[in-house]
């Protein structure tokens, strides 16, 4: 019992001194998984890492949200949107030289985590070409989460690389 008082007593002083109680751990965004694991990739390659750009996260989440609601999975829309028009549309560039790549995933359960998908990508000739690509210097990464295709617990990727 007297552990327990001391506990009780311990956070009231805390209280009074205005320090607040730690808030449990909020699990880590699955984007910020994936971003890890895309630079885990290029570092063991020997390539620097990436670097988080958040008017292309901006433009890879709308892409992810549309093709959720819009039950389809490409790097153009229905609509005609391209990257290129996502990307310049982001405000991430708006003149001179730049290149800009996509990278698209989508699966259920652990098909759909992060590791999965940078090891399929991995895997994937064209995927990995942009992956560890040294021209890219930024990337924006977007997911969105739902029934997808008829498939309930989807998750929807879509990583927009930048240069400029």
């Amino acid at each position: 019992m007297r552990t327990g008082r001391r506990a009780i007593a311990l956070v009231a002083v805390a209280g009074m001194l205005g320090i607040a109680a730690a808030p449990a751990q909020a699990a880590t965004p699955q984007w910020v998984n994936l971003f890890r694991a895309i630079n885990k990739a290029r570092t063991s390659h020997g390539l620097r890492p990436i670097t988080p750009s958040q008017r292309l996260r901006v433009a890879a989440l709308r892409h992810s949200h549309d093709m959720l609601w819009r039950g389809y999975f490409g790097h153009t829309s229905p609509t005609g949107s391209t990257l290129t028009y996502r990307v310049m549309s982001s405000g991430f560039v708006t003149y001179g030289q730049w290149w800009a790549g996509e990278t698209l995933a989508w699966g259920c359960g652990g098909y759909g985590d992060p590791a999965t998908v940078v090891k399929e990508w991995m895997h994937s000739p064209e995927h990995r070409a942009i992956l560890l690509s040294p021209r890219y210097r930024f990337v924006g990464i977007g997911r969105s989460y739902g029934t997808f295709l008829g498939q309930p617990g989807a998750a929807v990727w879509t990583v927009d690389w930048g240069h400029r």
